[in-house]
C-alpha cells in the first residue's frame, strides 16, 4: 500500500507553525510502499502520513481533493464517544482494521486514539472513498467527521495495538461503489467458480440467481422485480415474525434441492441447508454444518453477515425489501418522537452543561454510546400501542453483538447502567407470563446460572436527570470505577437495597469470608498508613496485603475498589489526585514518590480551609 510519511519525528503534537511546516515539506516527499505494521511503527516514532496519494495537475501538486489520486489506508479519529478497551474490544475493529494508535494528547482521563483499515485493493475514485468513509461514519458516529477529507494529515502518536496487521476491509462490502463492466462480471463469477454442487450435470450459474450479489450491492428494486413482492401493513409488533417467515432460498436464489454450496466462504463439498424452525412457528433457518465456520440464522443475520451491519440497518433493510408498512397508534408516534429528543439530548452540546457529572462519569466510560444504542435498538421494539414503553429482553450476548463487546464486559455495562436508573430490570412480577416461562426454560436448557432480564428504559425529564447527576456525583467522590460494579461492590458503596435492585437475581446474596478478610485487611492497613505518615496510596496498601495464590494481584485490585468507597464513608478519608504543589504541602519527598509520580493520595479529608499536614489524629483501626 502507499501512503506519503514525513521526515520529522515529533513527541508532542505539533502547534501551529509546526503544521505549516508538515504541510509545506510532506507534500513534497514521495509516496512509499509500506506495510501495516511498518506504518504503525512510524506513526509512533511521532511521524505525520497523508493516507493517500497526489497527481500533479498544471505542475503542481497539491494536498487537495482535486489532486487526490488514490488511497489504500483509511483511518478513523476518536477524541470521545468510545474508550480505548471499547475499541480494542470492538468486534468489527477486530475482523476488519489494522491496528489503533493513541495520539499525543491521549490520557487515561480522556482517551484520544485514531483506528487504520487497510483495504483490500486501492481506490481511485475520490466518490468510493467517500461512500466508504461514509460508511464508517455512519457506523461510529463519535469518531470525527473531519475524516472524511481524503486530504488529512494524520499526526503520529505515542503507542499502537494490532488488532490483526494483515486485516483487510474489502471495497466490494460496500454497496455504491463505481465499478467498470468486467468488474461486475467478474464479481458474479467469483460467487459460483469454486463452487461444488451435488448435481455434476448443471452449471454454476444455474445454482445461484445473482441475489447474493444484489443483497450485498443493496440493489432492493431489483430483488423485488425478482422476487414479486407485494406491499404489506402490519403492527410494528408483527414485523420480525412476518420477515422470517418469508422463504430464505427464495431471497437468497437458491435453485437447488437439498444442501448447497455456502454463500459466505468457499468449500469443496455442500455443507448448508435452509429448514424451517423445529418450533412450527413458520421461520426459516440458514445452517451450515461446516466444523471449520458453523453459522446459523434467521433471514436477519444472513443480512447482518452480508452487509456487515447491524440487526437494526437488516431489519430496514428488509422492510424496505417486502414493503412492509408499520401501522402505529397516535400514542406510539408521540413515544418514538420522545426517545428521538432523548437521543439528541445525548448528542448535543448543552448535555455537560445541564448534567456536568453525568456527562462526565458516561462519556468517561462510553456509556453515552451504549444509551444511544440502547435507545436506537429498542426503539423498534415498544411493547403497547395504548400505552407504549421501552421494554426490551435481548439477551447479553446479542447485546453484545451491537455493543461490539465480550458478552461480560456487555453485562457489566447493562449493570451500571442500571445502578444509575437509566435502565430498569423489571422483577419478575412484571414480565409477561409466557416471555418468564420461555426465560426460565432457556435458561434450564442451558444450564445457565442466571435467565435473561427484561429491561425498561424511563424517558427522559430534566428532573429525572438531576437525580442520576446527583448520583454521578458521589459516584466520582467515592472513587468509584468500573470494579464497583457487581453485587458486592454496590452493596458496600451504596448498600444492600441498591445491590438487590441492581441484581435481583442475587438478592441477600452473602459476601464470601475471603473476601470479608481481604476487605478487612485492605482497611486496616490504609487506615495504618494514613495515621503513620497522613497520606498513602492505593499501590502502597495493596503492597502491604499479602496473598500467596494465583491471581492474588487481580483479586487485590478488585477487592481495593469494591471497598474503597465504603473505606471512605466510613472513616472520613478522601482520594484527591497529586501534583507538585500538594507534594510540597504534605511533605511528600522522593522517598517515598518519585518527581516524575503522581497518583492519587488517600488521606484523612480536611476540615475546609485547614492546610493538609502529616495527620496526627488517633484514628480507630479495625481490630
Amino acid at each position: 500500500m502507499k501512503v506519503i510519511l514525513d521526515t520529522v519525528e515529533y513527541s508532542s503534537k505539533p502547534n501551529g507553525r509546526e503544521i505549516g511546516l508538515i504541510n509545506n515539506r510532506i507534500i513534497r516527499c514521495n509516496s512509499v510502499e509500506i506495510d501495516a505494521a511498518k506504518l504503525a511503527e512510524e506513526v509512533t516514532k511521532g511521524i505525520t502520513f497523508i493516507p493517500a496519494t497526489f497527481k500533479s495537475i498544471g505542475g503542481s501538486i497539491k494536498r487537495s481533493k482535486v489532486n487526490w489520486e488514490s488511497q489504500q489506508v483509511i483511518a478513523l479519529d476518536f477524541d470521545e464517544g468510545l474508550t480505548l478497551d471499547g475499541a480494542i474490544n470492538n468486534v468489527f475493529f477486530k475482523q476488519h482494521a489494522a491496528f489503533l494508535y493513541t495520539t499525543f494528547r491521549h490520557k487515561e482521563s480522556h482517551h484520544k486514539f485514531r483506528v487504520v483499515f487497510v483495504l483490500d485493493k486501492p481506490l481511485t475514485h475520490y466518490k468510493d472513498f467517500e461512500v466508504i468513509i461514509d460508511n464508517l461514519l455512519k457506523r461510529y458516529p463519535q469518531a470525527d467527521r473531519a475524516c472524511r477529507d481524503g486530504s488529512r494529515l494524520f499526526f503520529g502518536g505515542k503507542e499502537a495495538i494490532p488488532f490483526d496487521f494483515n486485516n483487510r476491509l474489502k471495497v466490494s462490502s460496500f454497496a455504491g461503489l463505481k465499478r467498470t463492466p468486467l468488474q461486475d462480471i467478474k464479481g458474479n463469477l467469483d460467487m459460483s467458480v469454486t463452487r461444488v454442487h451435488t448435481n455434476p450435470e448443471a452449471s454454476h450459474s444455474n445454482i445461484y440467481a445473482n441475489n447474493v450479489e444484489l443483497i450485498s450491492n443493496r440493489n432492493i428494486k431489483k430483488l423485488q422485480e425478482l422476487l414479486q413482492i407485494e406491499p404489506v401493513t402490519l403492527s410494528n409488533n408483527e414485523v420480525l415474525d412476518y420477515l422470517k417467515k418469508q422463504d430464505l432460498r427464495a431471497f437468497l436464489g437458491i435453485r437447488t434441492e437439498g444442501n448447497f454450496i455456502n454463500i459466505f466462504h468457499d468449500e469443496d463439498n455442500p455443507s448448508t441447508s435452509i429448514y424451517q424452525s423445529h418450533r412450527n412457528n413458520g421461520h426459516w433457518l440458514y445452517k451450515c454444518h461446516s466444523l471449520s465456520n458453523p453459522f446459523t440464522g434467521t433471514i436477519l443475520h444472513v443480512v447482518q453477515r452480508l452487509l456487515e451491519c447491524s440487526v437494526v440497518e437488516s431489519k430496514k433493510f428488509l422492510m424496505e425489501l417486502y414493503k412492509v408498512e408499520i401501522f402505529e397508534s397516535e400514542a406510539v408516534k408521540e413515544f418514538k418522537a420522545s426517545i428521538d429528543i432523548y437521543k439528541e439530548l445525548l448528542r448535543s452540546d448543552e448535555l455537560e452543561e445541564i448534567h456536568p457529572h453525568f456527562y462526565k462519569v458516561f462519556n468517561r466510560y462510553g456509556h453515552l454510546q451504549d444509551l444511544y444504542m440502547l435507545l436506537d435498538l429498542t426503539k423498534e421494539y415498544i411493547t403497547n400501542d395504548s400505552d407504549p414503553r421501552i421494554v426490551f429482553y435481548h439477551s447479553i450476548r446479542t447485546l453484545a453483538e451491537q455493543f461490539g463487546r465480550s458478552p461480560s464486559a456487555t453485562g457489566t455495562r447493562m449493570n451500571f447502567l442500571t445502578l444509575f436508573r437509566v435502565t430498569r430490570k423489571l422483577d419478575e412480577l412484571e414480565i409477561p407470563e409466557s416471555l418468564l416461562l420461555t426465560q426460565k426454560k432457556h435458561k434450564r436448557a442451558n444450564h445457565f446460572q442466571y435467565r435473561s432480564s427484561t429491561y425498561e428504559l424511563p424517558m427522559y425529564t430534566y428532573e429525572f436527570f438531576c437525580q442520576i447527576d446527583e448520583m454521578c456525583r458521589v459516584w466520582l467522590e467515592k472513587g468509584c470505577t468500573g470494579r464497583t460494579i457487581s453485587y458486592e461492590g454496590i452493596m458496600r458503596t451504596f448498600g444492600r437495597e441498591e445491590a438487590d435492585r441492581v441484581f435481583p437475581q442475587d438478592i441477600g446474596q452473602e459476601i464470601e469470608k475471603m473476601n470479608e478478610e481481604i476487605v478487612s485487611s485492605i482497611q486496616f492497613n490504609t487506615l495504618k498508613l494514613v495515621q503513620s505518615k497522613g497520606w498513602t496510596t492505593e499501590k502502597e496498601v495493596l503492597d502491604t496485603v499479602k496473598l500467596y495464590f494465583k491471581g492474588q494481584q487481580e483479586f487485590k485490585n478488585k477487592q481495593f475498589k469494591r471497598c474503597i468507597a465504603e473505606m471512605v464513608d466510613a472513616y472520613d478519608l478522601e482520594i484527591i489526585p497529586s501534583n507538585k504543589k500538594l507534594k510540597e504541602e504534605m511533605g511528600i519527598t522522593e522517598e517515598y514518590l518519585s518527581k516524575s509520580s503522581f497518583p492519587k493520595i488517600i488521606r484523612k479529608k480536611l476540615v475546609k480551609g485547614c492546610r493538609p499536614i502529616q495527620v496526627q489524629e488517633n484514628i480507630k483501626l479495625i481490630s
